[in-house]
């Protein structure tokens, strides 16, 4: 629906123009998974580390690992706001629209929680994982895929002693809870009080409803 806004929200150019940056960053890492039989691609997560130490980062085969410089206080705390810098919600940004677009307040809406809830479980300090992204195409759907994806990042959790979150749509919630996450708490949205205009091609009575944000959290095996 954000692309019914004056200023409308591109998924695909968000993805195009924020990928290369994970991709050279030392505390993202981006799974790709592709068909053993035909090399298609099948699906991608997208994981962020957050105040891991350069020796517990995990080393991907055929990866180049950059210099790092030991993490102090300081630099967590600037992996940490980078880290909320790159998240979709929080980054979904243009030029200042006005006030009366019903679009930009629900994205100000659904900012605002996700920034107090990312103060709230990651203070100053803390260690953890995120789920920025995951994405599995619908012809792979079903077949284990999305599972395989989160347990790379999961079995870090079980290792280390360390929590993971995601901010989860309506449709990913039930893959996340089947992964071990938990809903610790939601924002339930009434899309019809921003929506400028009724679902295309669904008549003019036709409702948008309510939309659930999840906030999920994974614990991991040693807390």
């Amino acid at each position: 629906m954000k692309a019914l806004g004056r200023n409308p929200f591109d998924m695909k150019t968000y993805h195009t123009e924020s990928l290369p940056q994970m991709l050279k960053s030392p505390r993202y890492v981006v799974l790709k998974a592709v068909d053993d039989e035909t090399g298609e691609f099948a699906g991608f997560c997208q994981w962020a580390l957050i105040g891991f130490p350069p020796d517990e980062m995990p080393v991907l085969e055929g990866r180049i690992q950059p210099p790092e410089k030991p993490t102090t206080a300081s630099t967590q705390k600037s992996e940490k706001d980078q880290s909320e810098k790159d998240e979709p919600a929080s980054t979904e940004q243009g030029a200042p629209e006005p006030e009366d677009d019903p679009i930009k307040r629900l994205e100000t809406l659904t900012s605002g929680d996700l920034d107090a809830w990312q103060k709230e479980v990651m203070p100053e300090g803390t260690k953890c994982l995120i789920v920025v992204g995951l994405s599995v195409s619908p012809k792979f759907q079903r077949r284990g895929i999305g599972s395989a994806l989160l347990r790379w990042g999961t079995s870090i959790c079980d290792q280390k002693g360390v929590f993971a979150w995601v901010h989860s749509s309506e449709p990913a919630w039930r893959a996340y809870e089947k992964a071990g996450f938990q809903v610790i708490r939601s924002l339930d949205v009434d899309l019809d009080e921003y929506a400028p205009c009724s679902p295309p091609n669904e008549g003019p009575d036709a409702k948008w409803g309510h939309y659930v944000f999840r906030y999920m959290k994974y614990f991991g095996s040693k807390n």
